[in-house]
């Protein structure tokens, strides 16, 4: 590998000019950099073990057929999450796949990290819980406050990625942040 080239491979730019001369190992370096990223998205969004690997995947799939179109006006990643933030909505609409395991631990913690039996079944139930109130907010509301609150996006960011002005996105997070709190108020959560 020339040093040249070496240089380019560490920049998102650089590898999506590779990617368009058709060096395929940088798209295997893009998919190393974001797919933890646009799994999390994915799978907060949808709430469940099934379909979130498969939306990934197919986040991936789609930006590879794409990457020639890709215009370079926004970042990499917020391409990427544009693509998996779309396929997510069509995989929610699809009816079929309705009556999926809907759990998804929301601080990243294992319940079984804690020794104790009753803690660790507390720990899951309030999880569930979560999950549940989450995958009841409105798409739009629940989009916007997965991207802020588990991808860690700046409202600028969030604002590309779903097309939409900066105070929208503003909007729906605090609209989602209350609705979850009235939600979690009534279950006695909080």
């Amino acid at each position: 590998m020339t040093l040249f080239r070496e240089a380019r491979m560490q920049t998102d730019a650089g590898l999506v000019e590779e990617c368009r001369a058709g060096d395929a190992s940088a798209f295997d370096e893009i998919v190393r950099r974001y797919k933890d990223r646009v799994y999390r998205v994915v799978y907060r969004f949808l709430g469940n073990h099934e379909d979130a690997p498969d939306v990934a995947q197919e986040t991936f799939i789609r930006a590879y057929g794409g990457i020639r179109e890709f215009r370079g006006s926004a970042q990499l990643c917020t391409w990427l999450h544009s693509i998996a933030a779309n396929l997510a909505r069509n995989r929610l609409r699809d009816g079929s796949r309705k009556g999926r395991n809907q759990g998804v631990p929301l601080n990243g913690m294992d319940p079984a990290d804690d020794c104790s039996p009753r803690t660790s079944a507390e720990r899951q139930e309030l999880e569930d819980t979560l999950q549940r109130c989450l995958l009841e907010l409105p798409e739009p509301y629940r989009m916007a406050f997965v991207l802020r609150t588990f991808d860690d996006l700046n409202y600028e960011t969030i604002a590309q990625t779903l097309g939409i002005p900066v105070g929208t996105v503003k909007s729906r997070i605090n609209h989602a942040r209350r609705l979850l709190r009235e939600r979690l108020e009534e279950l006695a959560i909080v």
